[in-house]
C-alpha cells in the first residue's frame, strides 16, 4: 500500500509538472508570436515611412532640378540631375545607358547611376566634364571647393585609402554631395540622399 501511495505520489508530481512545462511551453511560444507580429508591424511602418519619405524626395528632386535650370548653383547636383528623380529624367538628358545591371546605369558621358526602384538614389563620375551646379569637376585643384561660394567649409573631411573626402550637405540635410580628392586633386564627385 505504501509504494502504491508513493507510486501514485510520483505519478501526480510528474503529471503536475509535465503541466506546467507544457504551460510554460505555450507561454513562450504566445510570446515568441508576439514579438513576431511586432516586428512585422514595425518592418511595415518603417516600409511605409521610407515609401512616404521617397515620395517627398521626388517632389523635392523636380524642385531642385528646376531651381538649377533657373541657374541656381546651390543645389546638390552632379551634371544636372538631382538624387530622388525618376530614371526616365536621367534617360532624357543623356540617353540610354551603355551599362545596366539593375542597379547601376552608366552612360557614355561617365555619369553612373545608383537606382533602387527606378528612383535615382546616387549619382557619380570619375570623369572631366559633368560640373555640379557650381561648375566644379573631376580633376580640377581641390582648393577650388574654398572658393565656390556655394561650398566653402565642408560639414565634414575625412581621410581614407589614401583619398580626402570633403562632405557637404544641402541645407534641409537630405542630400549630400562627397569631392574625393588625391594629391590636391579631385578624382571623383558622388551626388546622393545623405543617409
Amino acid at each position: 500500500m505504501k509504494k502504491t501511495l508513493a507510486l501514485l505520489a510520483v505519478a501526480a508530481m510528474m503529471f503536475t509538472a509535465g503541466c506546467g512545462a507544457q504551460k510554460a511551453a505555450e507561454d513562450a511560444a504566445n510570446t515568441a508570436t508576439e514579438k513576431v507580429e511586432q516586428a512585422a508591424d514595425a518592418a511595415k511602418d518603417a516600409a511605409e515611412t521610407a515609401a512616404n519619405a521617397l515620395v517627398v524626395t521626388a517632389e523635392d528632386a523636380a524642385a531642385a532640378m528646376q531651381k538649377i535650370k533657373e541657374g541656381d548653383k546651390s543645389g546638390i547636383a552632379l551634371g544636372g540631375v538631382v538624387p530622388g528623380v525618376k530614371v526616365d529624367v536621367v534617360t532624357e538628358m543623356y540617353g540610354q545607358p551603355i551599362e545596366n545591371d539593375g542597379t547601376i546605369l552608366a552612360f557614355e558621358n561617365g555619369l553612373d547611376a545608383k537606382v533602387k526602384n527606378n528612383t535615382v538614389e546616387e549619382i557619380s563620375t570619375s570623369y572631366a566634364g559633368i560640373p555640379t551646379p557650381a561648375g566644379i569637376e573631376v580633376g580640377m585643384e581641390a582648393t577650388e571647393l574654398n572658393y565656390a561660394d556655394v561650398y566653402g567649409t565642408a560639414n565634414a573631411v575625412e581621410e581614407k585609402d589614401g583619398n580626402t573626402v570633403y562632405k557637404y550637405l544641402s541645407s534641409d540635410k537630405k542630400w549630400a554631395i562627397n569631392f574625393v580628392t588625391r594629391d590636391g586633386r579631385i578624382t571623383s564627385i558622388v551626388c546622393g540622399l545623405n543617409k
